[in-house]
């Protein structure tokens, strides 16, 4: 039996929400509410859900805090939200599954298909939640730390170690400044939307590029990065890299 907990402050978002996961969601056949924060502990620990979905902002304490109290969270966790891009990308740099609010049932239907497909690791869940609250906590989204889950653990990067990313199909191969490299199972274009704010730049479609890395375009038309290795600059994006450039 698939048991989930909602915890938000706000009785109509349960509501909705437990409604929307009764009439759209087979695979979860039972589904309690709390909408006190300093009660969620308590109830996690005699209720023991599957899945948490737990909003941000509450009062007394919010999303965070409550994580950083329980001791053993042996549940996948899912994050509600309403829109707040700071919160959002410290969340989407951890590597955690969020929904924004007003929730949409195929986004709703998606993070529930995920955990069943998952051999969820609480040990990795509780790595990427302390990122989670690093992120939050940074002075500016420029110390946000990117986490890169592969089979040996979790990698907490700063995107500025970063020189270029790869794609190899459904997997996207980063190559970083001090001469490592990391294979992760997300695609470019995961990567493209997270790094562009951080001067990041697409040069082909196998290839996303960190615009500081950059020493030059050669008269082949490649990109000729730091670490001397050369990137292919497609002809439909020369003028957008060329532009991003100066």
């Amino acid at each position: 039996m698939l048991k989930v907990l909602l915890i938000d402050d706000e009785e109509r978002a349960t509501d909705a929400l437990r409604l929307m996961i009764e009439k759209t969601v087979p695979a979860i056949q039972q589904v309690m509410v709390c909408n006190d924060s300093r009660r969620a502990a308590d109830i996690i620990a005699s209720y023991q859900p599957a899945l948490v979905f737990l909003d941000i902002q509450m009062p007394y304490l919010n999303g965070f805090e409550l994580m950083e109290k329980i001791p053993n969270k042996n549940f996948k966790i899912i994050f509600t939200t309403a829109y707040n891009e700071y919160a959002v990308q410290a969340i989407r740099f951890s590597a955690f599954d969020y929904l924004l609010k007003p929730i949409d049932v195929e986004e709703l239907q998606g993070c529930v298909q995920r955990f069943l497909e998952s051999n969820e690791d609480y040990q990795q869940q509780y790595d990427l939640l302390k990122n989670i609250i690093h992120n939050i906590k940074a002075p500016s989204a420029d110390e946000f730390r990117l986490a890169l889950p592969t089979k040996e653990g979790v990698h907490f990067l700063r995107p500025a170690e970063i020189i270029r990313c790869e794609s190899l199909g459904n997997y996207t191969k980063f190559f970083m400044d001090n001469g490592k490299t990391y294979l992760i199972s997300k695609t470019l274009g995961e990567y493209d939307v997270l790094l562009a704010p951080y001067h990041f730049i697409r040069t082909h479609k196998s290839h996303l590029v960190n615009k500081k890395s950059i020493s030059y375009i050669d008269h082949d038309g490649f990109a000729i990065l730091k670490d001397n290795s050369r990137v292919e600059v497609s002809r439909r994006r020369k003028d957008e890299v060329m532009q991003a450039l100066k």
